[in-house]
């Protein structure tokens, strides 16, 4: 214990030293979610203001879009409305056949054909539109908001809880007697590397989910972003998220015969390509996977983080949490036990 102690301390103080890894832990997940937040927050923030729109003087629809509170609603003749769209004073018209004519395509305009199809709709099913009840809502939802912005911010984390990989590169890269004069020494001494691997792991981890710390105070608190309602499942799958990513980090670190600037460059494309197929680029790309290849998403772990803290937060849904823990805890185990089995069986010609 104590030796494993010794190396934790001479570890983490090399590790908190590398300038690299510091900004690749900590400084660039804060520019990414700044620029997240910054090109996302004209979306998250609108607000439906009311939509003015023309209408024929005898046009029978006039009273139902007068019961609908963003609606505003104008009488007019056609020739006038066609003046009135030029001059963008109203958003559409819609004459004595339900015809919607507008200027332009836009949020507004796709609100009002929604409304008049289901209007059309009532009439097909010969439903009297005299006695139907506008106010009443005939749907209970029981589930929390379906935020596609959130679910980015979700997809975020989760890619930075796997940037332990960069710890753990590095973390190799020390016991490697051909990348670092430590690992010369460790090569060339009775110390075991088990010892060493482990005290590594604690230091990667410890500084991964500092790094994860920080992001998420900086999310709550300068954001203003409140993504966590169950801390405990969340926290399980962050910290699974960090083991994971340590371990990938040490398999390629101790797989791969390239310099260290090479494995992390390595280490980047993956992290980055498995979050593009979560949906932190995009939630369409996430979406149409999840149609065409719904195994992915389920073998994926960044999804597996992401797809779970939306359930478990946003839907208060932790049912399938366990199988997901379940995946992450399995794929940690074999990258320990295969990166220690590449550096066990490195030997080195001379040192």
């Amino acid at each position: 214990m104590k030796k494993i102690s010794r190396n934790i301390f001479y570890q983490g103080r090399n590790l908190f030293g590398d300038k690299t890894l510091i900004f690749w832990s900590i400084i660039y997940p804060l520019i990414m979610a700044i620029f997240f937040y910054t090109a996302f927050s004209g979306i998250m923030n609108m607000e439906l203001e009311s939509i003015a729109i023309g209408i024929s003087k005898d046009n029978p629809i006039r009273y139902i879009l007068e019961e609908i509170e963003i609606v505003d609603v104008y009488s007019m003749k056609d020739v006038e409305a066609k003046e009135k769209l030029e001059d963008e004073e109203i958003v559409g018209f819609i004459d004595g056949d339900l015809n919607l004519l507008v200027k332009k395509s836009g949020i507004n305009q796709s609100i009002i054909k929604e409304i008049l199809d289901q209007i059309k709709q009532m009439e097909k099913l010969n439903v009297a539109m005299d006695r139907f009840d506008y106010s009443a809502n005939y749907i209970q939802n029981k589930n929390q908001r379906a935020d596609t912005i959130i679910i980015i911010f979700y997809s975020l984390i989760a890619m930075v809880s796997t940037y332990g990989i960069f710890s753990g590169i590095e973390t190799v890269s020390l016991m490697q007697a051909n990348l670092s004069n430590v690992g010369k020494r460790l090569n060339a001494t009775p110390l075991k590397k088990k010892d060493f691997l482990l005290a590594g792991i604690a230091v990667a981890l410890f500084i991964n989910m500092l790094s994860n710390a920080i992001l998420l105070i900086f999310i709550k608190y300068v954001l203003k972003l409140n993504l966590f309602t169950e801390m405990l499942y969340s926290g399980i799958f962050i910290i699974l998220g960090n083991l994971f990513g340590v371990g990938l980090g040490i398999l390629i670190g101790a797989s791969s015969k390239k310099s260290a600037n090479a494995k992390t460059i390595l280490g980047i494309l993956i992290t980055l390509v498995l979050s593009f197929l979560s949906g932190m680029m995009s939630t369409d790309i996430k979406i149409m996977l999840d149609k065409k290849v719904p195994l992915l998403g389920k073998v994926n772990p960044i999804s597996i983080i992401t797809n779970n803290l939306y359930k478990i937060n946003l839907l208060a849904n932790t049912k399938n949490a366990m199988g997901g823990i379940t995946i992450l805890g399995i794929y940690c185990l074999i990258l320990i036990f295969l990166s220690y089995g590449f550096l066990r069986g490195k030997t080195y010609d001379s040192i």
